[in-house]
């Protein structure tokens, strides 16, 4: 198992640095279509850490069948999640829920220290086609398209790097 971690401070400027930090580990091990769920997920993971617990939080990311992301904090508390009957319109009280749909697991368990709350997402299939491409070719035919709509080999050998370039870290 591959292994990453981090320690912050118990400050709101934490979230950023978790968010950029968890996003660099993922794509220097090649996932980069985990990135957006990932800085999503440590952004509550850290939020909540720093909201709730007020101490450092040890951030751990890693890499066996599954992408584990895991926040530790000093407060030995486990606090019960927010129950759905919350306000959906409220500017909190939703993280872990959030995590929830965006996760295939998640969970909050004791540790020597405190506690750790954290998530996992499932390794993308390497033969699974990037959604962040999309070729339209084949879809009309050149015969009914207008002049100034046809693009050039060129033109769409730019856009698909442009395309590539924006799915990358």
């Amino acid at each position: 198992m591959t292994e990453r971690t981090i320690t912050l401070p118990a400050d709101l400027s934490s979230v950023r640095r978790a968010r950029l930090f968890a996003r660099d580990v993922v794509c220097d091990w090649g996932f980069a279509d985990l990135a957006d769920d990932v800085q999503l997920g440590t952004s509550e993971l850290i939020t909540n850490a720093v909201k709730h617990a007020g101490t450092q939080v040890l951030l751990t990311l890693s890499l066996g069948t599954v992408l584990t992301v895991e926040a530790h904090d000093a407060e030995p508390q486990l606090r019960r999640p927010a129950g759905e009957q919350g306000d959906p319109m409220a500017a909190s009280g939703r993280g872990l829920h959030i995590i929830a749909a965006i996760s295939s697991d998640w969970g909050i368990r004791q540790s020597p220290r405190g506690k750790a709350v954290w998530f996992t997402l499932p390794l993308p299939a390497a033969d699974r086609p990037d959604a962040d491409v999309v070729s339209l070719d084949g879809h009309r035919p050149a015969e009914r398209q207008a002049p100034e709509q046809q693009e050039s080999s060129a033109a769409r050998g730019q856009l698909e790097a442009r395309a590539g370039a924006r799915a990358a870290c």
